[in-house]
């Protein structure tokens, strides 16, 4: 297929901030951003360091000491620039799920058609980058009961919003596909979906279920068709993608 070749990438799909940066993802320009102080840079090494240990051991699994040690930073650091772990955890979390987000989008560039796009999208996040999808679950239990984390959290599920909207009207005008509703329900109904899995799961302590992934798949299909054509190829299941773990 050629369209992703005549299409350029849309600016928030290749920002480089969702890969490596200082600050969460701000969709503009990275050229209109002044150089990082030696404090950013200490700042964001710890995010990037911590990110890793957290998703291979979770929030009790690793220490202060462990996220200081695998940047050559020193345990005050992360006092110093966070106030505490559970911060840093949050702000991990938080850049962790936008960077997912990011994978998931472009990795859905070539779908053929709504279901596909949509399938595709559920089995990354609830398989290969389900783990950044649990960490943001436990940030938003741990927001919960510290108000202080509140305000992260929040604009963590505006940028996914705002980004996942940019990125379906992106599709909308490269594909042609017609839906029936906005691009900004759509994405809010999917990202509620989302999470709302992440939490019962990390309530339950169980994996994500098969059913429970296909009955938010077939929801949103449902949603976005705008005909009965659109369910033609409707067999296909999230189980034939292989993404989706059970």
């Amino acid at each position: 297929m050629t369209r992703d070749r005549e299409t350029p990438t849309p600016s928030w799909l290749s920002d480089p901030d969702l890969l490596d940066s200082d600050r969460l993802p701000q969709f503009e320009a990275a050229s209109t951003r002044r150089p990082r102080t030696d404090g950013e840079r200490t700042r964001a090494a710890l995010v990037n360091g911590a990110i890793p240990l957290f998703l291979d051991r979770g929030y009790d699994g690793v220490s202060v000491a462990d996220i200081a040690a695998a940047v050559g930073a020193y345990p005050n650091n992360v006092t110093y620039h966070f106030g505490g772990k559970d911060a840093l955890f949050v702000e991990s979390a938080c850049r962790a799920l936008l960077r997912t987000a990011r994978q998931a989008e472009l990795r859905t560039r070539s779908s053929r058609t709504v279901e596909e796009h949509t399938r595709s999208l559920i089995s990354f996040l609830l398989g290969p980058g389900s783990g950044a999808v649990m960490l943001f679950a436990d940030a938003m239990l741990m927001a919960r009961r510290k108000e202080q984390l509140r305000d992260l959290v929040r604009e963590t599920l505006r940028k996914l919003h705002v980004a996942g909207e940019a990125a379906m009207v992106d599709t909308f005008m490269r594909t042609g596909w017609k839906v029936r509703t906005t691009p900004e329900f759509i994405t809010r109904g999917f990202w509620t979906a989302i999470l709302g899995l992440a939490l019962e799961k990390a309530a339950l302590g169980e994996t994500f279920e098969y059913a429970s992934a296909e009955a938010v798949a077939v929801m949103m299909v449902r949603m976005n068709a705008s005909s009965a054509g659109d369910f033609r190829s409707f067999g296909v299941s999230l189980a034939e993608t292989g993404d989706c773990r059970e």
